[in-house]
């Protein structure tokens, strides 16, 4: 049974849109608050897009209004697991998301992008 309450709330208003693009990049769109409740669902969705052989794995942030420490840590799993295999790279166009990048110097482990175009760009370039 789950809680009532404003975190039950959250976790039941996020959700991940899964997409691949015709050069096989594996895009997870993120939905709502990424927080620790929705940290191991997103690692479990970007194990299965690593083992899944993808020329690469774009998360876009796009549509997320919290990220916590529990999330960043997934990320940087996914992106650990992704290493060797293809390129990682993730899309935050919030500058209230991209300052927590900033502000934990991720800006400098994870690429960025402003735009799932751009990312898509930079892992499949003959295909954008």
């Amino acid at each position: 049974m789950r809680p009532h309450g404003p975190i039950s709330q959250a976790v039941e208003d996020f959700r991940i849109h899964e997409e691949r693009s015709p050069g096989g990049t594996v895009v997870l769109v993120l939905h709502g608050e990424a927080d620790l409740h929705v940290a191991p669902e997103v690692r479990d969705r970007l194990l299965e897009a690593v083992e899944s052989d993808a020329a690469g794995v774009v998360v876009d942030l796009s549509d997320v209004t919290f990220v916590d420490s529990m999330m960043l840590g997934a990320l940087l799993g996914g992106m650990k697991r992704m290493r060797g295999k293809g390129r990682f790279r993730i899309v935050v166009s919030s500058r209230e998301i991209r300052r927590l990048f900033e502000i934990t110097l991720l800006d400098r482990v994870f690429s960025l992008d402003q735009s799932r175009h751009a990312a898509l760009a930079a892992i499949e370039p003959q295909a954008v």
